[in-house]
């Protein structure tokens, strides 16, 4: 179906309403299976619902190549298609750039508790993408390096063992190395050089632009809290990112500690722990609690971004695929959550025995302990109330798996099981999410070894095609109230001749105004997030007015300024080749994609 870029003009008093959005183009799904018969085949309406519809106007699928690495003895494919572990989009880059991450590589469980079968050797890499025309196109590989030069590997650390014995196809045991690491958030600095989370230390790594590691954060010398040293194996530091102000990295967890007085096991534990840490100092500035929805589905944290200074998106996930699974993004506002490394009154810290301690308890052995809050929330959330704790709490901002499954119930667009990479453009209202495809494998064939035969992962329900990296990307103001949940935030810009107001922008973050290219100066939201700013009398003619965060527009307008000093005269500003649309159920001027 062809592209329709959405554009609706309004003048209104003299002014121009803008209620941000970006062109959108129907779903560029992936091609059918060449055998249709094993494709999921779930009852759809005759007539697609103007949800469908519109749903399918607010997404783009982009699917990637997939080269092959290597390939079984039973001819399953090993792919070079692992990039979707992490993404994010570096401030100043074009708007169809993106970078993605490998995690430690080809992986898989054998039939031996507590094994891992790495079919091969890998060096996890940071991967440059362009979107463009359906397609995910890879032109940079980043290979990951230590300090002295050694190609990182997927190996168990030798300073963070996991409890795993590590295998080949053989079955020959692969050694723990210093080199190894599993690397799962990334963020791309505007400085050229990136930061990077895995789950073995965890760790964060500050890398330069070549993939050479220039630092270490690590729970075991302090420089991260000693007690996240305690995370349940290959479940550590999911995620990164870095807000917009470019001051804070926030990384979070994938699931709760192992502390020592951990009772039933850390699934029936409905929090994990998020940290912030200030970048020109290094140090950790705070730690604080997210609540899982563990009462809706055994969910766990895939990565979290960042919309505003404080304000972030949470991907929470099950690990299965079809219409009934739990894909969700969340909204949160870390200023209103507790930073337990502030102890609130009666207790302690000890780092050795789980970190902050209530009446000599961890806060996961503290809400363990009571039966009534295993993968309960809400009690975990009054038990910790109870001691002067505040944990995040979510806000539904985007139902994942409800976008795609309307948009296309016969599960051939986007259906996969792990979403973990989430970047944002134009001020958080284009979201674009990428799935980690495990390169294409899924298990080992019941009863085989040396050498282990391999099954191949499936594309979502659809047996007959090999799982593939996809990035998906939302157009938020193209999706209808229905599909948006209640923590996706709306902003409304206002720009005249006079200047340019705005509220329902992130709190306390700052965007960029700029009059034909040249920077008058920010918009600085409030705790509510309102913000205006004034300038003086433009020159006669037309300027074109851009609002931007993290250098990505948020709104564009243009206004036409007359000799006798009348009012503005606001006209859209339209891509090259557009052909502007009405769409009257939405008042105002959406902005263009710059």
């Amino acid at each position: 179906m062809p592209h329709h870029p959405r554009l609706l003009a309004s003048a209104v008093c003299g002014m121009l309403l803008l209620s941000p959005a970006v062109p959108s183009a129907l779903a560029a799904g992936p091609t059918a299976p060449a055998d249709a018969s094993s494709a999921p085949s779930p009852d759809a309406p005759a007539t697609p619902s103007s949800n469908a519809l519109a749903a399918r106007r607010a997404i783009t699928v982009h699917t990637g190549d997939a080269p092959v690495l290597a390939t079984a003895s039973n001819g399953v494919r090993i792919t070079d298609t692992g990039y979707g572990s992490a993404l994010t989009h570096r401030p100043g880059d074009p708007d169809d750039v993106f970078l993605g991450m490998t995690d430690r590589g080809p992986n898989t469980d054998s039939e031996k508790s507590g094994e891992k079968i790495e079919p091969l050797t890998f060096q996890p890499a940071i991967g440059r993408f362009r979107l463009v025309g359906g397609r995910m196109i890879l032109d940079k590989r980043i290979g990951l390096r230590t300090a002295d030069g050694t190609p990182v590997n997927g190996a168990v650390n030798t300073e963070a063992t996991t409890g795993e014995t590590i295998v080949d196809l053989d079955g020959n045991p692969v050694a723990p190395s210093p080199a190894g690491l599993d690397p799962e958030g990334l963020v791309a600095a505007p400085d050229g050089t990136f930061w990077i989370s895995d789950e073995y230390g965890p760790y964060v790594l500050h890398v330069d632009a070549t993939g050479r590691e220039i630092s270490r954060l690590k729970p075991f010398d302090g420089s991260l809290p000693g007690e996240l040293a305690m995370r349940t194996a290959n479940r550590g530091m999911e995620g990164l990112t870095l807000t917009p102000d470019g001051r804070t990295l926030v990384g979070v967890m994938q699931s709760a500690l192992e502390t020592p007085d951990l009772k039933g096991g850390f699934k029936k534990v409905p929090f994990v722990r998020i940290v912030t840490i200030d970048v020109a100092s290094r140090k950790v500035t705070g730690q604080y609690l997210y609540l899982l929805h563990l009462s809706e589905a055994r969910t766990s944290v895939s990565e979290i971004t960042a919309v505003g200074n404080h304000t972030l998106l949470v991907d929470e996930r099950d690990g299965d695929a079809g219409p009934d699974t739990f894909k969700r993004l969340y909204r949160i506002d870390l200023s209103r959550a507790t930073n337990i490394l502030n102890p609130p009154p009666g207790t302690t810290y000890d780092a050795s025995r789980g970190g902050l301690l209530v009446s000599g308890k961890s806060l996961e052995g503290l809400v363990s302990a009571d039966k009534s809050a295993a993968s309960n929330e809400d009690r975990a959330a009054e038990i910790l109330s109870a001691h002067g704790i505040t944990a995040a709490q979510g806000e539904l901002a985007l139902d994942m798996t409800r976008l795609v499954w309307t948009a296309d119930p016969s599960g051939r667009t986007f259906p996969h099981d792990k979403i973990e990479g989430v970047a944002v453009t134009h001020g958080g209202r284009t979201i674009t999410v990428s799935n980690d495809s495990d390169f294409g494998i899924n298990g080992i064939v019941k009863g085989s070894h040396d050498p282990f035969q391999l099954v191949t992962k499936a594309f979502g329900l659809d047996t007959g095609r090999q799982d593939v990296g996809e990035a998906l990307t939302v157009d938020m103001d193209a999706l209808p109230a229905s599909l948006r949940g209640p923590g996706d935030r709306t902003p409304t810009v206002t720009i005249n001749d006079k200047g340019v107001a705005a509220h329902n922008l992130e709190p306390d973050t700052d965007y960029t105004v700029t009059i034909d290219g040249h920077r008058v100066g920010d918009l600085a939201a409030d705790g509510s997030g309102r913000a205006s700013l004034t300038w003086r009398k433009l020159a006669t003619g037309k300027h074109t007015v851009t609002v931007s965060l993290n250098e990505s527009a948020l709104a564009t307008s243009t206004i036409t300024i007359t000799g006798q000093n009348g009012p503005a005269n606001p006209t859209a500003s339209a891509p090259a080749g557009a052909h502007p649309t009405v769409r009257p159920a939405r008042p105002g001027l959406p902005r263009t994609g710059v």
